[in-house]
């Protein structure tokens, strides 16, 4: 245990004072602040630009701004009964014009040639009004469905009126009807955020505290640190060691992450911030997905460590450590987009699956949490895939890295790690 504690403090205090940590958490940090503070940003220039333009309008009542564009109206069969004031307000920015059906071809041509002109013929099929809505490139002048919602509104009106129907009774019939959505589970939209940011938030703490313990590696290899720490300590000790220490610095950088994250919420996002509609909160994390998330960061980052403190150990040099890597930054990248792509469904066979094989359960598994309801039975399953994979490949690891700790020269590979293993039986 004194050997372990030993390897701990010195990885811990060698890595925490390097200028990469420090930059690396006041960046993060400083990111932290200014993604979480984006809404509040948005919202005050949002509020500057309402405020602007009602001085404008208060200001210049008489300066009217000219319209976006002209809308020619060709209504033959008299639907609309000469009365555009309904198309003018609903697309106030507008100006619509009545037109004769003799000056078709003349619109055509205005609306090919320039800029900002449609064309809306009127026609009547089986009693039922149509149109036909010339534009010079789809997308330009007014939303069509908006003009046939005002078409068919004049329409019924008209229709009603001449049989006789009071205005009051016309109005109901075609009001709107309302209608309020309320969530009694996990709220999809807020929980699909909260699960993005914390898969990749567990994806970067993962991969980049395992690789920093193959850099630890490689670094003091060719130093020959190495062959000291070997002749005071076994080699299992020194690969647990190193791993411990650098997720002990993970975890003390994602701390500092989330209560810096935590405290520019409560003082700068502001109230009743919608995405797509959605109201945005963080109900979804409870005292039981903290803990969740924590546990799987840890059990993800042992699984990736020992991989990791291997591959350092198989290079000679700092510089060959990311070829070297290869392999397990590909695994790494397959497991993340696994979680990743299965949290738009997170009841679904795939995510499911993704939860529970353990190199792709760290960053499936707590975003299944937070996005919906996990029978017990999977989160089970999910730990103990990890905790017996991780238990194994330690043992492997343990084994190579002791075969591979001294090496000095070409990097090994595979093959060359499973015969020298062979040999220190």
């Amino acid at each position: 245990m004194k050997e372990f504690l030993t390897v701990l403090g010195y990885t811990f205090k060698e890595n925490s004072r390097k200028k990469s940590f420090i930059i690396s958490t006041v960046i993060t940090l400083l990111l932290t602040v200014l993604i979480i503070s984006l809404p509040a940003i948005i919202k005050g220039f949002d509020n500057d630009g309402k405020t602007k333009t009602q001085e404008q309008t208060k200001g210049s009542d008489t300066n009217k701004q000219a319209p976006k564009g002209v809308v020619f109206v060709v209504d033959a069969k008299d639907i609309l009964k000469g009365d555009l004031n309904k198309l003018g307000i609903v697309y106030s920015e507008y100006e619509f014009k009545s037109e004769p059906a003799t000056n078709i071809e003349t619109l055509k041509n205005k609306v090919k040639e320039e800029e900002n002109k449609s064309l809306l013929i009127l026609d009547e099929k089986n009693g039922v009004p149509t149109f036909d809505y010339l534009v010079k490139q789809a997308g330009s002048g007014p939303e069509p469905n908006g003009i046939s919602r005002v078409i068919k509104n004049t329409f019924v009106t008209n229709l009603l009126k001449a049989s006789n129907v009071p205005d009051n009774v016309s109005a109901l019939v075609q009001s709107d009807i309302s209608f309020n959505t309320e969530e009694l589970g996990k709220g999809k939209m807020n929980s699909y955020i909260s699960s993005i940011v914390i898969s990749m938030l567990l994806f970067f703490a993962i991969y980049f505290y395992g690789y920093g313990v193959a850099m630890s590696v490689a670094s003091e290899k060719t130093s020959r640190v190495m062959e000291l720490l070997v002749t005071s300590t076994k080699p299992s000790k020194i690969i647990l060691g190193k791993s411990a220490a650098m997720g002990l610095l993970g975890l003390i950088q994602l701390f500092m992450v989330v209560l810096t994250g935590t405290l520019t919420y409560k003082l700068t996002f502001p109230e009743n911030f919608k995405i797509a509609g959605q109201m945005i909160d963080f109900s979804s994390f409870t005292p039981f997905s903290i803990i969740m998330i924590v546990v799987y960061f840890i059990l993800g980052y042992c699984l990736y460590a020992m991989m990791n403190a291997v591959a350092g150990a198989t290079v000679s040099k700092a510089e060959d450590v990311n070829s070297s890597l290869m392999p397990i930054s590909m695994i790494s990248m397959v497991a993340f987009y696994m979680g990743y792509f299965t949290l738009a469904v997170p009841k679904s066979t795939i995510a499911i699956v993704s939860s529970i094989i353990p190199f792709s359960a760290p960053f499936s598994m707590p975003c299944r949490i937070l996005a919906t309801d996990v029978p017990t039975w999977q989160i089970v399953a999910s730990l103990f895939s990890l905790v017996i994979t991780i238990t194994l490949i330690a043992w492997i690891s343990i084994k190579i890295y002791s075969s591979a700790i001294l090496h000095y020269g070409r990097r090994l590979k595979i093959k060359d790690l499973v015969k020298m293993s062979n040999s220190n039986k």
